[in-house]
């Protein structure tokens, strides 16, 4: 029963990324893209706020990396020579796929999330909220500063629009198979406990 509801709903993602373009204004679509995105965000943010309680704020922050990153790598080489003259040479002559791109700029976030996660793994209740809201402050003002690799709040254009519905549609399912694996995992059960009572977890 389980693969058969699984069976139906990426039929049905499949479905709607397939012919969805085709019959629907192009408004909708951007609709439909920017609503994919927000399952994507709000999910995993569920994961964190939801099963273990401990409310973060530092998500956005680890979007802003992702895209800037993803960004970069997918880039034009003419217009990164324009718009972003001072980057590094490994960055400077370096144009990518969208997939590739992508996988990169998640593994960029994964170790930054690593990082920042074994000094909060000593923190909890309030003082997680107060530690990602600076991690979200930090990062925020590095993007802006860091000009040789943002333009800083001029930012730069001209990024490939290689995010359509299909690209969009695949990566929810993906990331809804992946958090649904994890909440009714035996860490997904500690994740709970943990929120319930700590004292007994």
């Amino acid at each position: 029963m389980k693969y058969a509801r699984l069976l139906v709903l990426l039929s049905l993602t499949g479905l709607l990324a397939g012919l969805g373009p085709h019959f629907l204004p192009e408004y909708w679509v951007r609709v439909l893209i920017v609503l994919g995105i927000n399952v994507i965000l709000v999910s995993s943010l569920g994961l964190s706020n939801g099963f273990t309680g401990v409310f973060s704020l530092g998500h956005p922050g680890f979007v802003a990396l992702g895209a800037y990153a993803s960004g970069i790598l997918t880039l034009e080489l003419s217009k990164k020579a324009a718009y972003l003259p001072d980057l590094p040479g490994f960055l400077a002559g370096v144009q990518l796929p969208f997939l590739p791109a992508t996988l990169l700029a998640g593994a960029l976030c994964a170790l930054v999330a690593s990082l920042i996660g074994i000094p909060l793994m000593r923190l909890s209740g309030n003082y997680v909220s107060v530690a990602t809201l600076g991690f979200l402050v930090i990062v925020n003002v590095v993007l802006v500063n860091a000009e040789r690799f943002t333009r800083g709040s001029r930012t730069f254009t001209g990024i490939p629009p290689y995010t359509d519905l299909g690209w969009v549609a695949g990566w929810a399912v993906v990331t809804l198979l992946v958090l649904s694996r994890v909440a009714y995992s035996p860490l997904g059960r500690a994740m709970r406990a943990t929120r319930d009572d700590p004292i007994a977890a």
